[in-house]
């Protein structure tokens, strides 16, 4: 009877263990790792293990029973094998050491069935309608290497384990281990009547097999309720659903809500399931909609909560059974406000950028102009030979530039301001020097415009203070330009004096007042606002880029002071800055107007003209133009001027001739003007002693004195003036070089040159391209003639079809938005303007998703561009 009940339980069990193993292979597709795989070879060996021995028992024909055991002993040996793997794997021994361990047990698996897999080992009876085996005596040693394997395997599987138990403080590998122990005692219990018995002389009871699979039921119940392998979307799902900082409602196919995860609970339903429209405030026709677009795709929207409160983005979509047709429908949704809020701010902040960009675009483009055609102007005017007029050309090129060169110094310093680069750097300074220069800066436009100008200076001030020289300088001088700017008739004052005095600091007030327009009360808080104009209407004409006074404003507080403002709309305005400076000298600055007209009497007296034709003269720059620039200034000096492109030319040239002064540019490619002085200073040659003096666009504060640290002479900014120029001149030159007397007419006349035929070009640009709006390319073009029609070889240089085809074939509607917001701005930019409308459409299009508008135009426009192209060759073919 216990023969038929063994064979029984290994049938029942080895099914059970075979089936548990397929199914969570089977069921555990996202598991990571290697579990699954154990977990089938767990079943599938110990099913072969149990289905071989209950085989044997079962069989008529004894002679085919050592093959069956040969297969069942594959099994064992694999099932060991297997453990070992598991075992070695969750305690995390370490790579190297668990793949000898492994390959270890491999080998010593092969040699166990080479040994134990001979036919001869077990000799096998059937009685009483069931085969039993009994150990052959002839082969005693081969079944005792097999037992000593098999408790050497349980021994190493143990021994892991105890060392993993050890190690873990994980509850749930804890529990498993103390189950993974039990099963591994009890397969060594079943081992005991199979194993032993016949080396006692006994019948072996194949019971091993039940110990296999009572050891993989038990793996696979760790692996499934204690979670002890692999992170799986099965171990964490069910907490995600509630852990997500978003909505999730499921729907059923009558769109009652089923499930709804915490978020949405507490969000949007406060604690009950209701419809959808008790959610959200939607129609019942949106939510048909919704429901009918969600079934076949998913679908996005935006929702407001019923209050209108709170903004929710929205997705919809169905999940389908495997017939292809809904069973539920599935909703995720997220709290959107704050995005929203912040894409209001965003708007404003763009509406000002595109409100500066615009004043700049103005701003800018005045002095520029002014430059350009006065330029023109003065070059006519030299081909003439009337100098007097080229004279005054000149000059309002110069104010033009100063100009332009004070707009972009003002967008400069306010970026720096908001970036927090920009440093005080207080630096010993004259306040004569300071009045002095603004009032240089001042008076002329005052005059101008016939305003009377009065400086009202406190004899008392001390004259040397300690402060930050350049940026007080800017202060004044920005509350001077505003006043002049703003005041028709009248007069502009500017006031300084010491308010009060405590050790050795001193408390300026500055005061600006003028007889302008003046200010409304309400605007006055909006002074201090970047890029704001007030009074639009009234001060149309009037430029300005709206950052002088909040420039201002920030300036004053990072040096510590305060400023007001008083004024009466119609009468004018009085602004105000108070200052602590220190004290470096008490000597009272003295009677202001007496110093000035000193100064003037002295200025008239000192030309810039200036003799030094024995002087030798190295410029280094590898601009071209910068380097005309410095030799035109120096032509009537008539200076020996020597050029150098490169800093390997100027060290080229330094060993071979000697210079009396080297003009040294900064930024230059491959060695800069920095490298190049380091490299001069320590290699012998001629111009060791030689003044170098740094030319550089870096005119910040600070960097005066970080040039001065590295040996150079002294600095010179860009864009470089004449009069600074010729005094480094007079400054570092030999006195011997520097004759007394000037020469008068030492200035060469400038070559004749031929008159071109632009005048015809200009005045027939529209007609040569008919398809363009040419005065809005013009413009966008600084109404240059030839940088226009560079810009036309530009445009059609850089043809977008080819890749506007692409993208739009591929659906790739990312790229071809870039495309078409590249074609809609270089469109513009020559005064297409109908292209670039509809290149800004599908632009709109492409960002919206609205792929059907760009189905139905993108052809239309795509040939519209085309025969753009076509025309504009033929024109530039017909130039040719």
């Amino acid at each position: 009877m216990i023969w038929i009940l063994n064979n029984c339980a290994l049938l029942i069990v080895g099914t059970v263990a075979g089936v548990a193993g397929i199914s969570f292979y089977s069921r555990n597709k996202e598991a990571t790792g290697n579990i699954r795989y154990y977990m089938l070879f767990y079943g599938i060996l110990s099913a072969v293990w149990c289905m071989s021995y209950a085989v044997i028992g079962m069989m008529q024909d004894t002679a085919l029973c050592p093959y069956i055991r040969i297969l069942g002993l594959i099994a064992i040996d694999g099932f060991l094998v297997n453990e070992v793997f598991v075992v070695t794997e969750m305690s995390r021994i370490g790579k190297r050491a668990s793949w000898c361990i492994r390959i270890s047990s491999i080998a010593a698996s092969l040699i166990d069935l080479m040994i134990f897999s001979d036919i001869a080992v077990d000799i096998f009876v059937r009685e009483d309608g069931y085969v039993r085996f009994f150990a052959n005596p002839q082969r005693q040693l081969n079944r005792n290497i097999h037992s000593i394997y098999e408790a050497l395997m349980f021994a190493l599987l143990l021994t892991i384990a105890i060392i993993w138990l050890k190690k873990t403080r994980v509850k749930r590998s804890r529990q498993f281990l103390k189950m993974l122990f039990a099963a591994n005692f009890s397969t060594l219990f079943f081992t005991i009547p199979d194993t032993l018995f016949p080396n006692f002389g006994l019948p072996a009871v194949a019971t091993s097999g039940i110990g296999g699979a009572v050891c993989t039921i038990v793996m696979w119940y760790g692996a499934t309720v204690f979670n002890s392998f692999d992170i799986s979307v099965g171990n964490v799902t069910e907490r995600l659903f509630d852990f997500i900082e978003a909505g999730v409602i499921v729907f059923d196919t009558d769109r009652n809500i089923a499930i709804m995860n915490v978020y949405a609970e507490n969000s949007v339903a406060k604690g009950r399931k209701r419809e959808l429209n008790d959610l959200f405030s939607i129609s019942e026709t949106d939510i048909d909609m919704m429901f009918e677009k969600g079934a076949n795709e998913i679908y996005s929207t935006r929702l407001w909560d019923k209050k209108g409160n709170n903004a929710y983005s929205v997705k919809l979509n169905s999940v389908k059974d495997t017939y292809g047709e809904p069973y539920c429908f599935l909703m995720v949704f997220a709290d959107v406000t704050e995005e929203i809020e912040l894409a209001d701010k965003f708007a404003v902040a763009s509406q000002a950028k595109s409100q500066f960009l615009a004043n700049m675009s103005h701003e800018i483009r005045t002095p520029i102009n002014g430059i350009m055609g006065m330029n023109t102007m003065l070059l006519d005017e030299l081909d003439d030979g009337n100098t007097e007029d080229a004279r005054k050309y000149a000059l309002n090129i110069t104010s033009a530039s100063q100009t332009l060169l004070s707009i972009i110094n003002d967008i400069l310093d306010i970026s720096k301001i908001e970036s927090g680069k920009m440093e005080i750097i207080p630096v010993e300074y004259k306040i004569f020097s300071v009045l002095n220069d603004c009032c240089n800066m001042t008076i002329s436009r005052a005059e101008e415009k016939g305003l009377k100008f009065v400086m009202d200076i406190d004899s008392s001030v001390p004259s040397v203070l300690y402060g930050d020289e350049v940026h007080l300088r800017q202060i004044i001088n920005n509350f001077l330009s505003n006043a002049v700017k703003y005041t028709r008739s009248g007069k502009v004052s500017l006031c300084l004096k010491a308010l009060s005095r405590e050790a050795d600091t001193v408390m300026l007030y500055i005061e600006v007042a003028d007889t302008g327009m003046g200010i409304k009360q309400e605007d006055i808080d909006k002074l201090f606002t970047k890029f704001a104009r007030l009074d639009e209407k009234k001060n149309r004409n009037i430029e300005g880029t709206g950052l002088g006074l909040p420039l201002t404003d920030k300036l004053v507080k990072l040096m510590g002071g305060e400023i007001k403002v008083q004024s009466t709309y119609g009468k004018g305005s009085v602004f105000s800055v108070t200052l602590s400076q220190k004290v470096v000298d008490d000597t009272p600055v003295g009677n202001f107007s007496d110093r000035y007209n000193e100064f003037l009497r002295q200025k008239k007296e000192k030309s810039d003209e200036i003799d030094i034709h024995d002087a030798s003269i190295l410029v280094v720059d590898d601009v071209e133009m910068n380097i005309q620039v410095v030799k035109g200034m120096l032509k009537r000096t008539r200076a020996r001027i020597d050029t150098a492109y490169s800093g390997k030319e100027c060290l080229e040239k330094i060993e071979q001739t000697h210079y009396d002064i080297i003009f040294l540019d900064h930024m230059m490619p491959e060695m800069d003007g920095i490298e190049t002085f380091e490299r001069m200073k320590s290699s012998e040659h001629p111009n060791n002693d030689t003044p170098v003096v740094i030319l550089t666009a870096n005119a910040v504060v600070g960097a005066k004195e970080m040039y001065l640290r590295k040996g150079f002479i002294d600095y010179l900014s860009k864009p470089i003036r004449r009069g600074e120029l010729i005094e480094m001149l007079r400054k570092y030159l030999p006195k011997e070089l520097i004759n007394k007397e000037p020469s008068g007419a030492t200035a060469e006349k400038p070559e004749e040159q031929n008159a071109g035929a632009a005048s015809d070009e200009v005045s027939g640009i529209a007609e040569r391209f008919p398809m363009l709006d040419t005065k809005i390319g013009m413009g966008y073009c600084m109404n240059d003639e030839e940088f226009y029609t560079e810009m036309i070889e530009t445009y059609l240089s850089s043809d977008k079809r080819k890749v506007l085809s692409d993208a739009y074939s591929s659906g790739n509607w990312k790229d071809y938005e870039t495309y078409v917001h590249a074609l809609k701005s270089t469109s513009m930019n020559i005064g297409a303007v109908t292209l670039s409308e509809h290149a800004k459409a599908l632009e709109i299009a492409a960002k919206e998703g609205n792929y059907g508008y760009i189905g139905d135009n993108h052809e239309a426009v795509f040939a519209e561009y085309t025969a753009l192209l076509d025309s504009l060759r033929k024109s530039q073919e017909h130039k040719v």
